[in-house]
């Protein structure tokens, strides 16, 4: 069961090392990373050529934003199980493994959220919360928030919700991408952390 990861990046070549390297340490099962890089100006693609061989794909040329990336991304993976993690944030060592074997081993299942975990700016986890959500959250405005690094779905969900991301928001296309998925299944909670979300000075969300 392959696992397709998407890394949408623009201007982190700080970061991108780490991200891309710990991806490849990770253990069987079969996994793609494709990085979808904006046209950075800080030497980015620089970095991604060094990790070239280790890459299913990439890119790096001017586009409209996180979604367009994320698009351009995903229409090269070949993956039964899909994902992104921006070019800051971080999986577990142990996230596709677990990943793997909960799709493998539940075919209803079709999407999955980890625990919401929070990283500092050296990587170093400080944080971790469980935060289930359902349909009716959603509904009521109690979005916040199914953690997009811990997120991960079936190739058949992605398909049934439209197959691509809505490039017309500029921040939470993760969110509106959960709000289509929700209408077609159940999100489930898996009581393990799989992913963070990386906090500093120059996180994208924190500065809009």
């Amino acid at each position: 069961m392959r696992i397709s990861v998407v890394i949408p990046a623009l201007d982190e070549a700080v970061d991108l090392p780490a991200t891309i390297g710990a991806l490849r340490e990770h253990e069987p099962p079969p996994f793609e990373v494709i990085v979808a890089d904006g046209g950075s100006s800080d030497g980015s693609a620089k970095i991604i050529r060094k990790y070239e061989d280790k890459l299913h794909y990439w890119t790096s040329e001017k586009d409209t934003g996180q979604g367009d990336a994320l698009n351009k991304g995903f229409s090269h993976t070949s993956g039964e199980i899909m994902a992104w993690i921006n070019s800051d944030d971080k999986y577990t060592p142990w996230a596709l493994k677990v990943v793997s074997e909960i799709f493998s081993r539940f075919p209803h299942v079709n999407w999955i959220v980890g625990y919401n975990s929070w990283w500092n700016e050296h990587g170093e986890m400080t944080s971790a919360k469980r935060v289930p959500k359902n349909i009716f959250d959603f509904g009521l405005g109690n979005y916040r928030w199914i953690q997009q690094e811990s997120v991960f779905w079936r190739r058949s969900l992605w398909e049934r919700a439209g197959g691509s991301i809505d490039t017309s928001y500029k921040l939470m296309v993760d969110g509106e991408l959960w709000s289509r998925y929700f209408l077609h299944d159940d999100l489930y909670s898996v009581d393990c952390v799989l992913g963070g979300y990386r906090v500093h000075s120059s996180n994208r969300a924190g500065l809009n």
